[in-house]
């Protein structure tokens, strides 16, 4: 490697650090996008020991939450009284119901904890999709009056605070208050099966007919992932969404902001990038939606320290005018499982895979991406009900990805070689008329007229061809909540391939880690950066791009090192079959021969074909 060649990989690598570090991104996202800079959230794990009584400290704080989500004042609490919070524990959750407001405040997802994220210092437990401490869920306005801090008791005395639900039942808690201005009852009735994510929900006072009715989800939805190296960056930013029953629209903010919709809806909801918060009405109603979104700071960390750097939640509400003394509704809660999602008939799906700001000018990806992404999800779900790995379904996804985009890469690889066979030929041009370059743009397009070869560069069509397919397995591998704590038997010593493969962990030395790689040392990453260089070796020839040969296998190493194991493994996977493919494409082609050449008028390199042959 020449001194240049090293230069230039020095002046590449400080340029992608300095692009990485934290003062550009600062700059970028605060005066050029205007949006928040991204951080990791790490939401504490609830305690439900400390919630059981718990409650007049944060008041304050649900008041606040609630007139800004709502847009109407919450009537004051005593704070003198004793606060229970009532769990409902079934197969799928465990629901914390405080008698404050009769609010959903904390929402345990039984199947899915956050001990694999035990190397950030969080502390395990079950993902809870309630920020501890926040203002919660299934919180209601009648008219003009909040019931979100009024004392709500149980109609029926619940021993000890706590109810079973065993698979296959249904259970229904019911919590009363009065009416601060006629005194009558207000109930709020909560329904809970044994084996669903699904909790039913009603509100029902003899005065609620023709009242307007407002259920909000105030607290929005807590983020249950960070990156295991301790990363700055956010692995993925909640969205929200609403539904008129056929269509799901999605809205993204970056700052504090307050959208407001009329017209017939179904439901509204909020979404992290494993978990799902809805509320859904009993039928497709005329209705008033407000998605309110609110810069959250609590319990952010960047690279390891307290940041103030800010985050962005969604509070939601939905508002109907009551037909009868009775309104119905139900919440969904729980993970963004294909299968789970679709099983409602509701177009829950499709919030798994939006097609957000400027990318949905991108030849209309939001009405092609999505479909793709669910059709491609879907055939690793099938592969997985055969082979009962995941890492074996992502190795056969990945060869019939190959498969089905066999001819375009093929076609791809044979423009590429041919314009690799050219490159003497154009190198020669180059140095004869070096000092004519009226002269050597005719004689080089002479050449490619000569040789039938567009100078376009045709190999690009194929490769932009099969993109969309590239891309969304990508985002699918990047965004399955299936694959959250599942291991392969492909390689024995990952065991959640959503999460960065890691050996070795260093952020106990080095506590920020080495700049762009990360605190984990992995090895698909490496195999993967080893395959790049030998297909690079394979397929780079001219002199001017050698640098490439090098510099793309360290960029990809670096690159890869903290992206989940199972989109790595992909990655590697479809690295390697490209490099065989590569082989016998090259070992099949043609090899040049020393022929006159026309149009340049010197003797250059000419690719003579076996069927053309002079004997």
């Amino acid at each position: 490697m020449n001194r240049n060649t090293l230069f230039a990989i020095v002046l590449i690598f400080a340029t992608v650090a300095f692009f990485s570090g934290n003062t550009w991104q600062k700059f970028y996202y605060n005066n050029i996008l205007h949006e928040p800079l991204p951080a990791t959230y790490v939401a504490k794990a609830p305690n439900a020991a400390d919630q059981g009584t718990g409650g007049q400290a944060t008041m304050q704080q649900n008041a606040a939450i609630e007139e800004k989500a709502t847009g109407m004042p919450a009537a004051a609490a005593a704070v003198s009284l004793k606060i229970d919070t009532i769990w409902v524990e079934t197969d799928k959750i465990i629901a914390g119901i405080s008698e404050q407001g009769a609010r959903i405040i904390s929402l345990q997802i039984k199947d899915y904890n956050i001990s694999h994220l035990s190397k950030a210092k969080v502390a395990g437990g079950y993902v809870d999709l309630i920020q501890e401490n926040s203002a919660g869920g299934a919180a209601l306005t009648i008219n003009n009056t909040s019931y979100n801090d009024a004392m709500f008791y149980p109609e029926v005395a619940v021993p000890g605070n706590r109810i079973e639900v065993s698979k296959g039942s249904l259970v229904t808690l019911s919590l009363v208050t009065h009416d601060p201005v006629s005194g009558g009852e207000v109930k709020k009735r909560f329904s809970f099966g044994g084996d669903d994510y699904k909790i039913g929900f009603s509100v029902a006072s003899a005065q609620l007919n023709n009242s307007k009715v407002t259920v909000s989800w105030p607290a929005g939805i807590a983020e249950s992932e960070m990156l295991s190296s301790g990363r700055s960056s956010q692995s993925e930013e909640r969205v929200a969404h609403f539904c008129d029953g056929a269509d799901v629209e999605h809205v993204k903010s970056n700052k504090d902001a307050k959208e407001d919709h009329s017209g017939f809806y179904k439901w509204v909801g909020v979404s992290s990038k494993y978990f799902f918060e809805a509320i859904v009405a009993d039928t497709l109603r005329d209705a008033d939606i407000a998605i309110i979104s609110i810069e959250d700071t609590n319990h952010l960390i960047i690279n390891g320290k307290k940041s103030n750097a800010k985050l962005v939640n969604y509070a939601i509400s939905y508002q109907m005018t009551a037909q009868g003394n009775e309104a119905s509704f139900w919440f969904y809660g729980g993970p963004s499982r294909y299968l789970d999602l679709k099983k409602y008939g509701l177009q829950f799906q499709k919030i798994m895979f939006p097609v957000l700001g400027w990318t949905k000018i991108f030849f209309w990806a939001d009405k092609w991406f999505p479909p793709i992404a669910e059709f491609i999800l879907w055939v690793l779900l099938i592969l997985f009900k055969v082979t009962k790995d995941y890492g074996v379904s992502i190795l056969l996804l990945t060869l019939l990805s190959r498969v089905v985009t066999y001819p375009l890469t093929q076609s791809s690889m044979k423009s590429m070689n041919r314009m690799k066979d050219l490159q003497p030929k154009i190198n020669a041009i180059r140095e004869k008329f070096k000092s004519n370059p009226a002269k050597l743009n005719e004689a080089t397009m002479a050449l490619y007229k000569a040789e039938g070869v567009n100078p376009l560069n045709p190999g690009c069509l194929p490769m932009f061809l099969q993109m969309p397919i590239f891309l969304a397995l990508f985002v699918v591998l990047r965004k399955a909540i299936e694959l959250r704590g599942a291991g392969t038997v492909l390689i024995p010593w990952v065991h959640d391939l959503s999460q960065p493969e890691s050996v070795f962990y260093f952020g106990n030395i080095i506590p920020n880690g080495i700049p762009m790689y990360g605190s984990n040392i992995a090895i698909i990453p490496l195999v993967m950066a080893i395959l790049t260089y030998f297909q690079n070796k394979m397929t780079i020839k001219d002199p001017n791009q050698k640098m490439m040969i090098y510099f793309m296998p360290i960029f990809m190493l670096v690159l890869f090192n903290n992206f989940a194991s199972g989109l790595v493994l992909y990655w590697t996977l479809s690295s390697g079959l490209g490099l065989v493919q590569q082989y016998f494409m090259n070992k099949s082609s043609p090899q040049p021969v020393v022929a006159q050449t026309k149009a340049s008028g010197a003797t250059l390199p000419r690719l003579e074909r076996p069927s053309t042959r002079r004997k």
